[in-house]
């Protein structure tokens, strides 16, 4: 399905029929999301998912709906508030998987009723296709399975080991920092959810080392939990006054102790996404992309593990903005966003770069193998339809392709794909270009020579 509306924020639908339909809409990179309700409803829902590349898969009588049984946590549930039997299939779904609710109806009793039958979220309907992203991608963020990482900050080596094992034994990734005077370096080389950290250490202590990481602008938002056992109130007060997010006493019950990290991960990712996420299209910033891309660029030469970054431009956007106005040329840049989010893998990374311009950073993998990736999504976004005020348009995109193997540090790399980027447009845009340093640079000195002709 290509149509989609790029005028109108809020998809509408009739009242579901008694017998409801189940589709499946499955993405391999995305969490599922089953969709339960009549035929104008479902079609609300595809219309929104349609350019985020999930294929949907319908069944149509209600004793085959396959959610009971598929409770997995890649799995996310849309439910008509208009069935008569909302609130029954809810229950009999339990705490998971994650549920939304939609209807028109949004008081505080049917809110209560929603809470009381396991739903998570209620959107009022007609359905809009932002917000619904948004609460996708955050119930998404909630059922990933993607491990919490976590930095232990200990000097006491078995202490931190014991800790450690622990916490790998409940799937979580952890690291260990014996020398707490080596956080900031640790941190910048790598992404955490979570900063476990001992309060007392030898030449200096954890409220010292908390105070010297949120000095930094880029690690304000890292939470930090003191694990002590350390019974002074007026410590511990202060302890979470200079940076510190939670104190946990080394007494604790240790599955509390688990259970109490997984909750303050949890947290802790909600909030980044608040503060690192671009407000039209929920996507990492730019000044998070490029440190995500810093990080990256920092592990690679730890693991020799190459991976690259694309720059996409959308080809002409000014044009959309002129003729049809900011509000519709908003929605494109968001359906590109979803397109794109869609499009690559899960544990790739995608940013609104600025403007009209995107990125996307795409782990252990060449510009080669990349190619195809985004030649493919170049002619996926190609063939979209999205509706003016009186009138259908397309537009197309042009994309800049460079890896980490070829340039040394994140700065050299953005360079080469920005200019890969600036060929793809100088040479007839809709096309895909890659880095190939002095190459590149004489097509882009022959390119900059036929504009001055």
């Amino acid at each position: 399905m290509n149509m989609l509306n790029a005028i109108s924020p809020e998809i509408g639908f009739e009242d579901a029929p008694a017998a409801p339909v189940e589709t499946v809409f499955s993405n391999a990179s995305q969490p599922s999301v089953h969709v339960i309700g009549g035929g104008e409803f479902l079609d609300a829902v595809a219309l929104i998912l349609a350019p985020m590349s999930y294929e949907a898969r319908t069944v149509t009588a209600r004793s085959q709906l396959s959610l009971v049984d598929e409770t997995s946590t890649g799995t996310i549930v849309v439910i008509d508030g208009s069935l008569p039997d909302a609130f029954d299939i809810c229950r009999d779904l339990g705490e998971t998987p994650p549920k939304i609710m939609i209807s028109s109806e949004t008081s505080f009793a049917f809110r209560a009723k929603c809470a009381q039958s396991n739903v998570n979220t209620v959107m009022r309907a007609p359905i809009d296709q932002a917000e619904f992203i948004n609460w996708l991608e955050y119930l998404g963020g909630q059922v990933t399975t993607q491990p919490a990482s976590i930095l232990l900050v200990d000097d006491d080596p078995l202490a931190s080991a014991v800790y450690a094992e622990m916490l790998r034994a409940n799937g979580m990734t952890v690291a260990i920092l014996n020398d707490p005077l080596e956080i900031i370096a640790t941190i910048e080389r790598s992404f955490f959810d979570l900063i476990i950290m001992d309060l007392q250490m030898p030449g200096t202590n954890g409220i010292e080392i908390a105070k010297i990481i949120r000095q930094h602008q880029n690690h304000l938002s890292i939470p930090i939990v003191f694990l002590s056992s350390e019974e002074d109130k007026q410590v511990q007060m202060k302890a979470r006054h200079f940076g510190g997010d939670d104190f946990i006493s080394k007494r604790a019950d240790l599955d509390a102790l688990v259970t109490l990290i997984r909750l303050r991960v949890q947290r802790a990712r909600i909030m980044r996404n608040l503060i690192e996420r671009d407000g039209l299209t929920g996507l990492l910033n730019h000044r998070r992309f490029k440190e995500r891309v810093g990080q990256e660029m920092a592990r690679s030469r730890r693991t020799q593990l190459q991976f690259c970054i694309a720059m996409i431009d959308v080809d002409h956007f000014k044009k959309v903005n002129d003729t049809w106005g900011h509000p519709v040329g908003d929605k494109v840049l968001s359906i590109l966003a979803r397109a794109l989010v869609g499009w690559v893998r899960q544990s790739d990374v995608v940013g609104r770069y600025g403007g009209e311009e995107f990125a996307v950073l795409l782990l252990d993998t060449s510009p080669e193998t990349i190619f195809e990736v985004m030649e493919n999504f170049r002619k996926h976004f190609a063939k979209m339809v999205f509706d003016g005020q009186d009138e259908q348009f397309s537009l197309t995109v042009s994309i800049g392709v460079a890896g980490s193997a070829a340039n040394g540090d994140s700065a050299t790399l953005f360079a080469q794909a920005d200019k890969a980027l600036y060929l793809a447009k100088s040479n007839g845009r809709d096309q895909v270009v890659i880095a190939e340093n002095d190459e590149l640079a004489a097509s882009l000195d022959d390119a900059a020579e036929e504009g001055d002709s």
